[in-house]
């Protein structure tokens, strides 16, 4: 791809481009339409944290590129380009990693720790 595909204003007409670009913006927001119906089922709390930081992800991404998709469909001047699409998926990489750092340094510690609090709520009297 070339400074055109992204810089320019793109023709009045959906390219192939733009189709796939839509229909990843709706893949995205169907992953987090998704996960939010599975962190309803989940009880433990790290993870439930875990999966409302990739909801929040994938959420904010298939929004943000569905406005994009309407603003391109409707060939509005500034906001149709390319580009921000492009600055989309770049704030989504760098999005995820963030998480992908928590992943790292904070998710098995906070994971133990919650097994220990159950454990010792587990058998603290008066509690249940």
């Amino acid at each position: 791809m070339d400074k055109f595909f992204w810089y320019f204003q793109p023709s009045t007409l959906l390219s192939v481009a733009d189709k796939l670009f839509i229909y990843i913006f709706i893949a995205i927001l169907a992953i987090a339409i998704l996960l939010r119906i599975v962190k309803r089922f989940v009880r433990n709390a790290v993870h439930r944290k875990l999966l409302t930081k990739f909801w929040h992800l994938t959420f904010t991404l298939g929004i943000s590129g569905i406005i994009w998709s309407v603003f391109r469909y409707e060939n509005t001047p500034l906001f149709a380009r390319r580009y921000w699409a492009g600055l989309i998926f770049l704030a989504g990489i760098v999005w995820l990693l963030f998480i992908l750092k928590y992943l790292i340094f904070n998710y098995r510690r906070e994971l133990f720790e919650f097994g220990r609090e159950q454990v010792k709520s587990k058998y603290m009297p008066g509690r249940k």
